[in-house]
């Protein structure tokens, strides 16, 4: 395997490890979102200007057109997606929140065939029925109820749709993000950096404006900087949302784009011997099972669509 591959699994390591943080975090899945984008914003700032002064290159090259569709990108799938992602993960656990999270590439490629004119494949489809047949095999596993955090408990239910409705919010997301990313003629506007840094960015604003309009700016802000909370918030923000996208870039840049997304898309699999080595929760044989079919289909609609 080459530099590709392996930043690619390097990426959906941190996810797996990140996810692990963010269930354990005792604020709304609002809150995580708000504080996570805050700090994400920053780190990635500094990253883009870090490497903006070795390579002599300006860190900004989006115009006002690409601007738009990046932070509509943003709000869609980072405010709304991840919102919906992390109250997911404080339900279901670590392991079932990202089952629902990687099933991203099957509503991507059916938004893709529905908007972007996007062929869709006699595989991608096969993909697709094998990918919800193991989701369905993992979330219907009761033992895996105890790898719930515990701390914001709610129905199975809530838990699987918000799973869902992430997963359709950050494949919306992706495609607008795409959108902003590319002109007409598929020619790259900005590079996928400086479009993470501007869909978190507009994000971090969205967020700071629901909770200011909520008036629990002040009541999450306290509880935030505490030593509790930031000893999880920051490496898991360090983790997943700067190292793991900047990974994927790497991952993404360095071998085939289908390569690297079923990768990217391998989190459940590490997600099985930590939820079992940090939470002492052994995986049903099942579960096992229902990973690996999800995963196969998640591979088959990434290549054949």
């Amino acid at each position: 395997m080459g530099i590709g591959e392996w930043a690619a699994l390097g990426a959906a390591l941190l996810w797996t490890l990140s996810s692990m943080l963010w269930g354990r975090i005792d604020l709304s899945a609002l809150s995580i979102n708000l504080c996570k984008n805050i700090i994400g914003t920053i780190l990635i700032a500094i990253n883009m200007f870090v490497l903006a002064s070795f390579s002599q290159l300006e860190p900004f090259s989006a115009d006002t057109e690409s601007w738009m569709w990046l932070g509509l990108s943003g709000i869609v799938g980072i405010v709304i997606g991840d919102t919906f992602y992390f109250r997911s993960l404080q339900i279901l656990g670590p392991r079932r929140a990202l089952m629902m999270a990687t099933t991203g590439p099957i509503f991507s490629a059916i938004l893709g065939w529905m908007f972007l004119r996007e062929d869709l494949m006699y595989w991608a489809i096969v993909g697709i029925v094998m990918t919800i047949s193991g989701v369905i095999v993992v979330v219907a596993d009761r033992k895996a109820a105890k790898e719930a955090p515990g701390l914001m408990p709610g129905r199975i239910r809530l838990g699987v749709m918000a799973g869902v409705m992430g997963a359709v919010c950050q494949a919306v997301g992706g495609v607008l993000s795409k959108k902003g990313m590319r002109d007409e003629a598929g020619v790259e506007i900005c590079n996928a950096l400086e479009a993470t840094f501007i869909r978190i960015m507009i994000a971090g604003i969205a967020t700071v404006i629901i909770v200011l309009l909520r008036k629990e700016l002040v009541a999450i802000t306290k509880k935030a900087i505490q030593w509790n909370t930031l000893r999880l918030l920051v490496p898991a923000t360090a983790l997943g949302t700067w190292l793991g996208i900047y990974l994927s870039q790497i991952a993404i840049s360095n071998t085939d784009v289908a390569i690297a997304q079923t990768l990217l898309s391998t989190c459940p699999l590490f997600a099985i011997p930590i939820v079992w080595i940090v939470s002492k929760h052994r995986v049903t044989a099942l579960s096992i099972i229902g990973t690996i079919i999800a995963l196969v289909g998640i591979g088959l609609v990434v290549r054949f669509s």
